[in-house]
């Protein structure tokens, strides 16, 4: 089997880039061949990331030398490079995790090499669209297009809703960390909590002020792993709050070094206020399965559970509310902790079953 990704890979930040890198990295030991067309751009990629040049094509930001409006040509390079890629690899199946700017020509590689597409949306492309009637539309016709689109729960309806569902549309399940990865190191922590996040339009709904506040009231120790379009902004805040001497602030790093951060912290800030988009973040998997407890609020909360594939971590999950975040005990985080390591591995085996399965369906047109 041989997929060619056109998406959001590591350089470029994100949960999509994160769950494309550790899924790709399992294929690829059983067996899977993968090829990857991605981007580098001054925003959202991170420094220097090591990476195997061979399987990944980075399109890297360019100034074009005369004017077009509103565009830097971008999507004639994607293609370009695609083209270059696709020609040598062969792929069985192109995929593509998310729209913009990556599905038209995801789906013009497709057409032109005759082989099926796979979107596998990330959320975020989608629910900051779907209110905008021409966006919608736009949508519509990508899915239409597409041989198979892989969704959640969250997605599921507003997907059904948009494009024509002739049994396209797979509800599957959310990403699942390695748990040989992702697995408890419990060395001296170096910080009490994290945070780890971008810092974009709606970063206020992430209770970040809360959480200065309760790092300057408890003296806390902390990591920030943070960027965006916003970011200066938290560091005016942590100035003006005079916390620069306890918080360390630093950018986005590489997937393959978040196990070690979740290990090296006492406690994970995991807020979410109402207006933010209907799911939650990878980061929260990735540090239970750490036995690094999450704290969380009750409009998080209730995401989870409607997921339930986390119930059997329910014991590092912190749920609290603003007027209790002073009662927690930093010094004495959750001990009753168990790894369950029985469960996470046939959490992830489905997960990894579930995504080869699909792939198979695709390629043998059985979707």
């Amino acid at each position: 089997m041989k997929i060619l990704l056109i998406g959001k890979y590591p350089p470029m930040q994100g949960g999509i880039s994160t769950k494309t890198f550790w899924l790709y990295k399992q294929l690829e030991k059983d067996g899977v061949k993968c090829r990857v067309i991605t981007l580098r751009d001054k925003l959202y990629s991170i420094p220097d990331p090591e990476s195997d040049t061979s399987k990944v094509t980075v399109v890297k930001e360019k100034k074009i030398p005369w004017h077009i409006p509103e565009s830097s040509l971008l999507d004639d390079r994607l293609i370009n490079a695609a083209l270059k890629v696709a020609n040598d690899f062969t792929p069985d199946l192109i995929e593509t995790n998310y729209l913009w700017p990556f599905c038209k020509d995801a789906l013009f590689i497709a057409q032109t090499l005759s082989k099926p597409l796979l979107i596998r949306h990330a959320g975020s492309d989608i629910l900051k669209f779907y209110k905008d009637q021409e966006f919608r539309d736009i949508m519509g016709n990508y899915f239409n297009q597409a041989t198979a689109i892989a969704t959640n729960a969250s997605s599921v309806n507003l997907l059904e809703d948009i494009c024509d569902n002739t049994g396209k549309i797979q509800c599957m399940t959310r990403y699942i960390p390695a748990p040989s990865i992702f697995k408890p190191e419990k060395p001296a922590p170096k910080y009490d909590i994290l945070f780890a996040g971008k810092i974009n339009y709606h970063w206020h709904l992430k209770g970040l002020k809360l959480l200065l506040e309760l790092i300057r009231q408890k003296e806390l120790k902390a990591l920030f792993l943070i960027g965006g379009m916003y970011e200066e902004e938290i560091h005016q805040q942590i100035t003006e709050k005079n916390l620069g001497t306890i918080i360390n602030v630093c950018g986005f790093v590489t997937p393959d070094k978040m196990p070690a951060i979740y290990n090296s912290c006492k406690f994970v800030w995991c807020w979410e206020e109402e207006g933010g988009i209907e799911d939650f973040s990878n980061i929260i998997l990735e540090a239970v399965f750490c036995d690094t407890p999450c704290i969380l609020n009750s409009k998080l909360s209730g995401k989870i559970e409607a997921e339930g594939v986390v119930e059997s971590f329910a014991h590092l999950l912190y749920q609290t509310d603003e007027q209790s975040l002073a009662d927690i005990d930093f010094n004495h985080p959750p001990s009753e902790s168990i790894e369950n390591i029985e469960t996470k591995t046939s959490l992830y085996n489905k997960y990894m079953a579930d995504n080869k399965n699909l792939y198979q369906s695709v390629i043998e047109g059985e979707l």
